[in-house]
């Protein structure tokens, strides 16, 4: 007899923690990403750290930048060949590379300064997601 009621207070709680696992493993909601202006505006605070950016991708040549239009701000996406070898980067980069080709992305990666003064900072990107194509209008 104690032995079934042990094994039905044992079967309860198993199937207790197995309802209830789901809801505490859940993780914390991400925090939302940066926004350039924010990043360039405290530039100082932000350098050799790790930041989530979002802002529109594009490339000229070899060059890949990160930009928002309501600062007029843009970052240099530095990848390099161990970042390229991520899926989501590498699909990332031909996305922009693409001939009139733009991308709404959030870039995660390491805020740097670059010693260049028409482009003073760049991200040595580590990861790309959220990425949304957008086609650059004819003649723009």
């Amino acid at each position: 007899m104690k032995t079934k009621m042990l094994a039905g207070a044992t079967a309860v709680a198993v199937a207790w923690v197995l309802a209830v696992a789901p809801l505490t493993a859940r993780a914390a909601p991400e925090t939302p990403p940066d926004s350039i202006c924010a990043v360039l505006d405290g530039a100082a605070r932000y350098l050799n750290t790790t930041v989530t950016v979002r802002g529109i991708a594009s490339s000229e040549g070899k060059v890949t930048t990160l930009s928002d239009a309501q600062c007029k701000g843009a970052v240099a996406l530095a990848m390099d060949e161990k970042a390229m070898g991520k899926r989501d980067v590498s699909s990332f980069r031909r996305t922009v590379a693409a001939k009139g080709m733009r991308a709404d992305a959030t870039v995660f990666g390491r805020f740097k300064a670059t010693g260049d003064t028409r482009q003073p900072y760049a991200i040595d990107v580590y990861s790309v997601r959220d990425v949304n194509e957008l086609r650059v209008a004819e003649g723009g």
